[in-house]
């Protein structure tokens, strides 16, 4: 599912961070969890009351559906509650091949953390309804290397849907995975 809205956004979005964006050479890295925010938690309580609570971030992508984000994508890796206590983060990595190509995308539940605790860390963030009717708030280039990020609001919570590389690719790039990715998982996410 294509949101109209989160495709304008990302385009202004890339294009308005094109003029900040830098390439550094290296190898994408998987990224710290707390990127696109590491708000104080709310109750317990909370999680379960937006469906979210004990929701592995790894069942919200198929292995044919991270295939067909990027085309030759490694298996995920179930990295726990990288990004906090009662958060569910899972990355799928493509190596560097000829100096290029080299990406990490991710997805993050964060039962506890709203869209009022996405933490820019130096990136441009835009305000964004998606055609399901949900509020997103698009984060571009925080952090180092080249980045996008989808915080996609779920009640009380939020999934984060990011991608990340340090070379052969721009914010665009970045953000038209976050955008297949969405595709993919918002239909599974609980209702707001």
């Amino acid at each position: 599912m294509r949101t109209a809205a989160l495709t304008t956004v990302i385009a202004a979005a890339a294009l308005a961070a094109a003029a900040c964006t830098s390439k550094q050479p290296g190898q994408p890295s998987p990224s710290s969890g707390q990127s696109a925010g590491s708000g104080a938690s709310s109750s317990p309580s909370s999680g379960a009351a937006n469906g979210l609570a004990g929701l592995n971030a790894c069942s919200l992508l198929t292995d044919d559906e991270a295939k067909q984000v990027v085309p030759g994508v490694n298996p995920p890796i179930d990295q726990g509650e990288l990004g906090g206590t009662g958060t569910s983060n899972c990355q799928w990595n493509k190596s560097v091949t000829n100096g290029a190509g080299g990406v990490a995308f991710s997805i993050t539940v964060r039962p506890a953390q709203g869209l009022e605790d996405v933490n820019p860390n130096g990136g441009q963030t835009t305000k964004t309804t998606s055609n399901a009717g949900r509020q997103v708030v698009l984060l571009t280039n925080s952090g180092s290397g080249i980045s996008c990020i989808a915080a996609v609001a779920v009640g009380s919570g939020r999934v984060d849907i990011e991608a990340r590389t340090l070379r052969g690719a721009t914010t665009e790039e970045m953000c038209t995975i976050v955008e297949k990715t969405d595709g993919f998982v918002e239909p599974k996410l609980p209702a707001s």
